[in-house]
C-alpha cells in the first residue's frame, strides 16, 4: 500500500469571524478566549499538512466548528462508485489523496461538548467516546462502512465511505440523543487528485472484481444522440430536476418538458423520469439507480410506455403504440373519446396503476405532419384523455420552446391545460456539467489526464446556451480516439481533446473531414442538398426535418 498517514484531533474548535468570512482554529489548552493569536490556524494547519511527504493523508478532525477546516481549501469530491474494480483500487492507490473528515460542519457545535455539558459522551470498552469517534470505531473495527457493493462490501473502505457511514450514524444520533444537528464532512486539500484513502476492512479477503472492457459499443457518451431509458445508468447531472418532474407526474395529468434546442429536454425525460417512475413497475427489468429504487413510495405505480414520436402521421404512431403495447387499436373509435375509452379499458384491469404517454419531440407535429385535419384531430384525443382521465392518464411531453406558441394559441386543444403543465428544463451549472462529464466516464472506470480536463470541458460549455450535444460529442470522439489507439491506461487525454479542435471545433472539424474526403465536386454538391433537405422552416424557424432513406436515394 501506497505510503500514507492518518491523523486525528480530538478537541475543542472555534470560528471566528474574518475578512474573507468563517475563520476556523483549533484550541489548546492553555489558548485564551477570543484570541486568536493564541490559538492553531487552520489555514496554517492546511499548510503544514500539505507539507508532508506522503502520497495519501487524512486527517480525521472531532471537535467543535471542525467543518471550519472547509474554509482553508474546498475542491469537488467525486461520487461513490456501485462498484469498486480492481483497476480502480489501483488508482486510488496511485494516485495522491488528501483528505479531511470532520465530525461538524463549520457553524454546528460537536456532540462531546455541548454549552458546557457532556452530552452524548458513551461508554465503550471502558473508554469514554463522542458519538463520532464512537461510530468511527464501529466503522473500521467492524467494518461497518464497507458500504460497495451495497449489502456484501469488498473488504475497501474508502474515505468517501467512512464520510457517508458516519454522516447517517452521527446526524441520527444528534437529532435523536440532543435535538441537535451535526453534520460531518469530507473535504479534498489542493494536492488532492483521483486517490482515495484507503481502510481494509480486518478479516475480509479482497474480492473486486475487473472493470469492464472498453469497446466502442462500450461508449459511455451518446454523442448527439439523446440518452433513452437503457442509458439510465450512465445519465447524470439533472438529479434535482428529476426529482422535481416526478412530483409534477405524481401530482397533475399533464407535464410538458420545454427548452431550447441542445438543452437535453428529451434525455432528462427519457434516461432521468420515466426509470424513476417504472421503477414503481413490477414489470420494469432495466437497471435504475440504487437511490431510485428505494424511492419507490407506496404511490401509485405507473405503468409506462415506450416514447413515441409524431412522425407525419400522429394517429398512426400513437395507434401502433397502443396496439403493440396494450392490444388496443384506435380505429373506429369516437374522435374525441378514443384514447379515453383505451385508458378506461386499460384501467378496469389495472387498478390502481397509472398510464404514463411520452411524446418526444412534439414540434413534430409542426415540422412534419403537413394534415391539419390528422393534427387538430391528435390534439384533441389528447386533451380530452387529460380531462377524462385525471387520475389515470399521464401524458409527457417535450417541445422546444420557440413551438410553444403553435400550442397554447386560442383555440388549441391544450391550451387550456397548458400553463400549469410547462416546466422550462434550467441551464447546469458548473457541478451539473461536472457530473455529465465524469458520471459516465467513473461507470466505465475512466479518467481524465489530466484530471483539470475536466475543468477545461466546463468553461468551453457553462456559457454556451444548447451545448449540451457538442459536450457529449466531443466526449464521444475522444472516447473513440482512446479505443482506437490501443491504449490500456484508461484515460481520456489532453492530446486527443486539442486534436479535436476542443468542444467548439470537435463537431465543425469531423464535419469538415467528412466533406473533404468525399471525391469530387459532385458528390460535395450532393451532400450539400442532402443536408439541407434535412432542416424544415416554420415560423421563420429553423428545425430538424426527419428524412425517409427514400427521399434520399
Amino acid at each position: 500500500v501506497a505510503p500514507q498517514r492518518q491523523l486525528e484531533a480530538a478537541g475543542h474548535g472555534v470560528a471566528l469571524d474574518d475578512d474573507d468570512g468563517p475563520r476556523g482554529y483549533l484550541v489548546p489548552q492553555d489558548a485564551r478566549p477570543g484570541d486568536s493569536a493564541s490559538m492553531l490556524a487552520m489555514t496554517d494547519l492546511h499548510a503544514w499538512l500539505t507539507a508532508l511527504p506522503c502520497r495519501h493523508m487524512l486527517a480525521i478532525l472531532d471537535c467543535c466548528f471542525a467543518g471550519a477546516f472547509r474554509w482553508a481549501a474546498t475542491r469537488h469530491l467525486g461520487a461513490l462508485p456501485d462498484v469498486i474494480h480492481q483497476e480502480r483500487y489501483d488508482r486510488y492507490l496511485r494516485s495522491p489523496a488528501w483528505q479531511v473528515l470532520t465530525s461538524a460542519s463549520y457553524d454546528q457545535r460537536a456532540l462531546d461538548v455541548l454549552d458546557g455539558k457532556a452530552i452524548g459522551v458513551r461508554e465503550s470498552d471502558g473508554k469514554r467516546h463522542s458519538p463520532f469517534a464512537q461510530a468511527l470505531i464501529a466503522a473500521l473495527a467492524q467494518g461497518a462502512a464497507d458500504l460497495v457493493p451495497k449489502g456484501q462490501g469488498d473488504g475497501v473502505i474508502t474515505a468517501t465511505e467512512l464520510y457517508l457511514y458516519l454522516r447517517e450514524q452521527v446526524e441520527v444520533q444528534a437529532e435523536a440523543q440532543a435535538r441537535h444537528e451535526q453534520t460531518p464532512g469530507l473535504w479534498p486539500l489542493n494536492k488532492h487528485r483521483r486517490g482515495e484513502f484507503i481502510f481494509l476492512v480486518p478479516g475480509h479477503p479482497l474480492n473486486l472484481p475487473p472493470a469492464p472492457d472498453l469497446t466502442e459499443e462500450a461508449n459511455p457518451y451518446r454523442g448527439l444522440k439523446s440518452y433513452d431509458q437503457k442509458h439510465a445508468p450512465l445519465f447524470f447531472g439533472r438529479e434535482d430536476e428529476i426529482n422535481d418532474l416526478v412530483q409534477r407526474v405524481d401530482r397533475q395529468p399533464f407535464v410538458a418538458v420545454l427548452g431550447a434546442s441542445g438543452t437535453g429536454k428529451s434525455s432528462l425525460v427519457k434516461a432521468g423520469l420515466l426509470p424513476r417512475l417504472a421503477v414503481r413497475s413490477d414489470d420494469f427489468s432495466r437497471p435504475v439507480p440504487a437511490e431510485a429504487a428505494e424511492a419507490a413510495t407506496t404511490k401509485a405505480p405507473y405503468r409506462v410506455l415506450p416514447p413515441m414520436r409524431p412522425t407525419d402521421r400522429p394517429i398512426q404512431a400513437l395507434a401502433a403504440l397502443l396496439c403493440a403495447e396494450l392490444g388496443a387499436d384506435l380505429s373506429g373509435l369516437e374522435d374525441l373519446t378514443g384514447l379515453s375509452v383505451v385508458i378506461a379499458r386499460w384501467a378496469g384491469t389495472h387498478p390502481g396503476q397509472r398510464l404514463v404517454l411520452t411524446i418526444d419531440q412534439f414540434e413534430e407535429l409542426a415540422t412534419l405532419c403537413r394534415d391539419d385535419a390528422e393534427r387538430a384531430r391528435f390534439l384533441r384525443l389528447l386533451a380530452a384523455a387529460v380531462a377524462q382521465q385525471p387520475e389515470v392518464f399521464r401524458l409527457i411531453v417535450t417541445l422546444r420552446t420557440d413551438f410553444e406558441p403553435q400550442f397554447t394559441q386560442e383555440g388549441s386543444p391544450l391550451a387550456e391545460a397548458w400553463k400549469p403543465a410547462r416546466y422550462v428544463v434550467p441551464p447546469m451549472d458548473i457541478e451539473d456539467l461536472r457530473q455529465v462529464i465524469e458520471g459516465p466516464a467513473s461507470v466505465r472506470v475512466l479518467y481524465f489526464d489530466p484530471p483539470e480536463l475536466v475543468d477545461d470541458l466546463i468553461k468551453e460549455v457553462v456559457q454556451t446556451p444548447g451545448a449540451l450535444p457538442l459536450l457529449s460529442f466531443t466526449l464521444s470522439e475522444m472516447y473513440i480516439r482512446y479505443v482506437r489507439a490501443g491504449r490500456d491506461d484508461r484515460s481520456l487525454c489532453q492530446a486527443d481533446y486539442d486534436a479535436l479542435g476542443g468542444v467548439v471545433g470537435s463537431l465543425r472539424n469531423r464535419a469538415t473531414e467528412e466533406y473533404d474526403a468525399l471525391p469530387d465536386d459532385a458528390h460535395r454538391r450532393t451532400m450539400q442538398q442532402a443536408m439541407l433537405r434535412m432542416v424544415a422552416v416554420e415560423g421563420g424557424e429553423l428545425a430538424r426535418r426527419r428524412v425517409a432513406l427514400s427521399e434520399l436515394e
